[in-house]
């Protein structure tokens, strides 16, 4: 590799994770605006916010991803995995915050005026996280040398487990919770199972040590979300 490429490649990794760092501190600075409530005691006012307490670690670590794709050129595909996970979840907690704060403004008295508000920032978070995952799959993919290549995994289990996971998880949540309407099962689905089987059948496809970086995030996050699941504060 010539030193024209090197420093080209060191340009892209540079930009690739600036932006993702970028799109991270987007989301969160769209997230942290809570809703108000129209309803006061005194001379308080009351907020509300309605993003579990997962969002906030999901989004430190992408920024951290984002940094080690700037600084540490051996551990691009590591740090893109975790990119790609943490903002494809942090993307599903948007799309669904941007449908919650009707139920909020229904149910806790928020105030009418500040519905488009908080409902643009959900967008926001959502439309940041998109980014840094499309970022993240650009920094991971690898030129197929024919298309039978690309469609056929090296390991298919991993492709099994994920469909099972990003199928059947929704359903289980929904079991478990005794919500199985079709807005909750979706709600499960873009905030659980489909970030996490979407990323194990990806393991099909990666390197070992992007496969393992792949298994822990989603560990990892799954621990976060049973966690926090119920950590949003209404005013």
């Amino acid at each position: 590799m010539t030193q024209e490429v090197r420093r080209d490649l060191s340009v892209t990794r540079s930009v690739a994770g600036g932006l993702i760092v970028v799109c991270a501190l987007g989301a969160a600075g769209s997230a942290a605006v809570p809703g108000v409530n129209n309803r006061w005691y005194g001379t308080e006012t009351l907020l509300s916010w309605i993003y579990p307490g997962a969002i906030w670690p999901l989004l430190v670590a992408l920024a951290g991803a984002g940094l080690v794709v700037m600084r540490r050129p051996g551990w691009v595909r590591e740090a893109a995995v975790v990119a790609a996970i943490a903002g494809a979840q942090a993307a599903g907690y948007g799309i669904v915050a941007a449908r919650d704060w009707f139920n909020a403004w229904g149910a806790g008295g928020m105030a009418t005026h500040n519905l488009a508000t908080v409902v643009t920032f959900a967008a926001s978070v959502a439309i940041c996280a998109t980014v840094a995952i499309c970022v993240a799959v650009g920094l991971l993919w690898q030129e197929p040398s024919d298309c039978r290549t690309l469609l056929r995994p090296a390991r298919f289990r991993p492709v099994a487990v994920g469909a099972v996971v990003a199928v059947g998880l929704p359903l289980a949540l929904g079991a478990a919770f005794r919500d199985t309407d079709i807005t909750s099962l979706g709600q499960y689905a873009l905030t659980y199972s489909l970030p996490w089987g979407a990323a194990l059948a990806a393991t099909g496809w990666l390197d070992r040590r992007a496969a393992i970086t792949a298994r822990t995030t989603v560990a990892v996050s799954a621990v976060l979300a049973a966690l926090t699941v119920d950590t949003a504060v209404y005013g």
